[in-house]
C-alpha cells in the first residue's frame, strides 16, 4: 500500500519537475496566470481620465492591469469603486462601467455624452426630430448598446420610456 502511494507521489513530482524544465515555458505554461492581458479602455472623444479604484490612472486611449481594476487587497470605503472604470471629460457626463469578462477580454470603447443639456433641455417635444427607425429598430438599438456596454441598464431604461412615449 506504501509502495503503490509513494510510486504516485513520485511520479506526480517527476511530471511536475520536467514540466518545469521544459523550453516552453514550464509549469506556468501549466497553469497560467488569470488575468495577465490588460484591459483596452478607449473613449470617443478621447481624452477622458481614467479613475479606478477613485484614484486617475490615465487618459484614453489606455491599457489597465486587471489587478488595477481588481485588486487583491483595497480599503473598504473603496468597495463599490471595486471593478468599476470611470471616464471623466471636461463637458462630458461621467461614464462609470463595470468591469465584465466580456469587457475584459473585448475591451471598453465608451460613448461620452458631451452634448449640451440645456440646449437639449430647451427644445420642446415638437423640436424633437424623429427617428425614421421603427419603434422596434430604436428599442434593438438601445439592447445592443447595453449589451456591448456603452449605455447602463439605467440609460437603457430611460431610453426606453422615452421610445415607448413617443408612441
Amino acid at each position: 500500500m506504501f509502495m503503490k502511494r509513494s510510486s504516485k507521489t513520485i511520479s506526480l513530482f517527476g511530471l511536475l519537475l520536467v514540466a518545469g524544465c521544459t523550453s516552453t515555458g514550464g509549469i506556468g505554461s501549466l497553469f497560467p496566470q488569470a488575468g495577465v492581458n490588460p484591459i483596452k479602455i478607449e473613449s470617443n472623444p478621447s481624452g477622458a481620465e481614467v479613475y479606478v479604484m477613485g484614484e486617475k490612472i490615465g487618459v484614453t486611449p489606455i491599457d489597465i492591469s486587471t489587478k488595477k481594476v481588481f485588486p487583491n487587497i483595497y480599503p473598504v470605503e473603496k468597495q463599490s469603486m471595486y471593478g468599476r472604470i470611470t471616464l471623466k471629460k471636461a463637458g462630458c457626463t461621467d461614464f462609470t462601467r463595470t468591469i465584465s469578462s466580456e469587457i475584459s477580454n473585448n475591451g471598453l470603447r465608451a460613448q461620452l455624452d458631451c452634448s449640451d443639456s440645456k440646449q437639449v433641455s430647451a427644445k420642446t417635444s415638437d423640436e424633437t426630430p424623429r427617428s425614421s427607425a421603427t419603434v422596434e429598430q430604436r428599442l434593438d438599438k438601445i439592447k445592443e448598446l447595453l449589451n456591448r456596454g456603452l449605455i447602463t441598464e439605467e440609460e437603457a431604461q430611460k431610453a426606453r420610456e422615452h421610445i415607448l412615449h413617443d408612441l
